[in-house]
């Protein structure tokens, strides 16, 4: 997945809301690169075992694993969806940079109106999920489970100012398929 892939319309899904807030469709285009882990199994093996090694992108789309020349193998997903975000918040791709303390973070700042803490720690904790826990599959599932409450608490909590965000996006994005070209 990467921002590439995404396109956001208002093409009338039976199912496009959250809870009560109405929102635009997400369309996941072109699976030209689409890998299906089964096919990489072995008998009785797990999919979610399966680990590459290497380069499968360009530079700019690479996950930490990647850039670290670690074995990754949904790692590359997990950073697809945040340079995803990433090009929703600043409209351009993800670029990335290790602190002081080795730890990978965004080169650009989050501004004080995009819930700074919770986009700090939804990349913080995906992008550095790997070195932290040695790619263990029961930490990812923990740190994404966290993740999902919190974002989903804070989706409860705002629900009328999303509501009027959401509404005024929907009102942007076309209505048909003939408007994406």
């Amino acid at each position: 997945v990467k921002p590439d892939n995404v396109v956001m319309c208002k093409l009338g899904c039976e199912d496009n809301s959250f809870r009560d807030i109405e929102f635009s469709d997400i369309m996941l285009v072109d699976f030209g690169r689409a890998v299906d882990m089964e096919d990489h199994c072995t008998q009785g093996q797990d999919a979610r075992s399966i680990m590459f090694r290497g380069d499968a992108c360009l530079d700019e789309m690479k996950c930490v694993a990647m850039r670290s020349g670690n074995p990754w193998s949904y790692d590359i997903d997990t950073f697809g969806v945040l340079a995803c975000a990433h090009v929703m918040l600043y409209g351009s791709h993800i670029k990335l940079k290790k602190d002081r303390n080795s730890r990978w973070s965004l080169v650009n700042s989050f501004k004080r109106y995009w819930q700074r803490d919770l986009w700090t720690k939804v990349f913080g904790t995906l992008l550095n999920l790997d070195e932290e826990s040695g790619a263990a599959i029961g930490s990812r599932a923990r740190s994404l489970r966290s993740l999902r409450e919190e974002i989903t608490a804070y989706t409860e909590k705002e629900s009328d100012k999303l509501r009027s965000f959401l509404t005024r996006q929907l009102s942007l994005l076309p209505t048909s398929r003939d408007q994406l070209a």
